[in-house]
């Protein structure tokens, strides 16, 4: 008997010992796969998925489709998105392919750690039956329009979609033995479009914009929930949004100071409202070229300045088009398309006017540039003007001047203006115009013209801009 009782101690140690050398590491190791790949038939798509909200909606006005059950319908995908770092929450991001992905959606489920059996690079078998999607693009949710917006799996509870519960989301998400490469789809700021939204995306010759300087990833005291930061594409000038949840382990990062590449999910804001970029984590980001690419910035200094000698005031009420081309106004697009600023009005209040709204041109980029404006017999000069904006989706409009130009924009030196301007909202127009504040002019000699920029693209970034009130003073010397 004792022998017998010795024999089941050193085999209950052994025991022991190999359960506790099976606990995961903090490095949370994935577990091995083995087995067999799980036994069912892939008969549809997240395109398909998408298709069937679409086609719901325009039947039905419905917001949120549910897919019947019992009739065993699967998609396969890729994992893209890992909560491992926190940036993602409760969540799972999967696109159609490795590379070259067409279509992605998010899933929604009650469970944390995922990554720990989803990594990115996971292919998955998606269990449609019983499972809803909705659809948001932060207006009307139409997706006929040119309004891109984002399509959202989960279970519906109440006409909204919720989180698949844990206790039954692995009957929906089969795990196959394989792991793909997950090759992003290199793309421009420009591209940002309806079917990139959640796919894995890489841009490069991009850089936090210099006003960033020094910020954390969402580390501000001005940061709730998620943080925002600026991105400026080194070839067009053209910007885009960077979000972090506060929630993540790296919100306390610095965000680096050179330029490079970035590869994230491209999706959109809690409210659907515009386009931002989501890493995984801060590897996901390489800007290790310290040689940046900011623009020349007008810097006559911070101070207010201004003036009793008007020299310049436009605000469009009296005027034309032909006017203000006799004027000297130019209106131009500089890709030879049909779009340019127009003459608009609204409650009695004319203004200029562009977006690339059912434009059907990708670019769209529109210049209005003033007639010339004369500094030489004035100091103290101050430019000021007012923007209103509707149903913002992005960045589009940027503000130069130049002391060079002749008539062709593209042959100008154009030096980038630091003006507050408006951005929202995503639905409807904004009250009021709101002012530029004061650019000081004061640095300028001769004669200076002010250029408004518009640059968007059809089913991209369609944001409507308006411009009023462009007005210039100083004083006599």
């Amino acid at each position: 008997m004792k022998t017998n009782n010795f024999l089941k101690n050193i085999t209950l140690a052994i025991l022991t010992l190999t359960v506790i050398s099976c606990v995961k590491s903090d490095e949370y190791d994935v577990p091995s796969v083995s087995g067999t790949e799980p036994d069912v038939t892939v008969n549809s798509s997240i395109e398909a998925v998408k298709n069937a909200w679409n086609q719901n909606y325009g039947s039905n006005n419905e917001q949120i489709y549910t897919f019947p059950t019992e009739i065993n319908t699967y998609l396969t995908a890729y994992v893209v998105s890992t909560d491992l770092a926190g940036n993602f929450y409760k969540s799972l991001v999967i696109q159609d392919a490795v590379e070259n992905a067409s279509h992605g959606i998010e899933i929604l489920i009650n469970k944390t750690s995922l990554f720990e059996s989803f990594e990115v690079g996971r292919k998955v078998y998606l269990k449609l039956d019983g499972l809803s999607v909705s659809y948001s693009d932060g207006t009307n949710n139409d997706p006929t329009d040119a309004n891109p917006g984002q399509y959202t799996m989960g279970i519906e509870d109440g006409g909204v979609i919720s989180n698949i519960p844990s206790s039954i989301y692995l009957d929906h998400i089969l795990r196959s033995i394989e792991i793909g490469t997950i090759i992003p789809s290199e793309i421009t700021v420009m591209e940002f479009s309806q079917n990139r939204i959640n796919t894995f995306v890489k841009i490069d010759g991009i850089q936090f914009d210099i006003s960033q300087s020094g910020k954390t990833y969402a580390g501000e005291s001005s940061d709730q929930f998620d943080g925002f930061r600026t991105l400026l594409s080194c070839g067009d000038l053209v910007t885009a949004k960077l979000e972090t949840s506060t929630f993540s382990d790296f919100k306390s990062y610095v965000i680096p100071e050179g330029q490079g590449n970035i590869s994230a999910i491209l999706t959109k804001d809690f409210r659907s409202d515009f386009f931002v970029l989501k890493i995984n984590d801060p590897t996901d980001v390489d800007f290790s070229n310290m040689d940046r690419c900011d623009p020349d910035r007008l810097d006559c200094g911070n101070n207010a300045v201004g003036g009793s000698e008007v020299l310049f005031n436009e605000n469009f009420d009296t005027k034309t088009t032909s006017q203000l081309t006799a004027d000297g106004w130019i209106n131009t697009n500089v890709n030879g398309g049909n779009e340019k600023f127009e003459l608009r009005k609204s409650s009695g209040n004319k203004f200029m006017q562009a977006s690339a709204y059912n434009s059907h041109e990708n670019p769209m980029e529109v210049w209005l540039v003033t007639p010339a404006i004369d500094l030489s017999n004035t100091i103290n000069e101050e430019l000021t003007f007012k923007t209103r904006a509707g149903y913002y989706q992005g960045d589009a409009l940027s503000v130069f001047v130049s002391t060079d130009f002749t008539g062709d924009v593209l042959a100008a030196t154009w030096i980038l203006v630091d003006a507050d301007l408006v951005d929202g909202p995503s639905s409807g127009y904004g009250g009021t115009f709101m002012s530029s504040g004061s650019i000081n002019l004061s640095c300028l000699e001769g004669e200076v013209f002010v250029a408004f920029r518009y640059l968007g693209a059809d089913g991209s970034i369609t944001t409507t801009f308006q411009i009023d009130h462009v007005r210039i003073t100083g004083n006599l010397p």
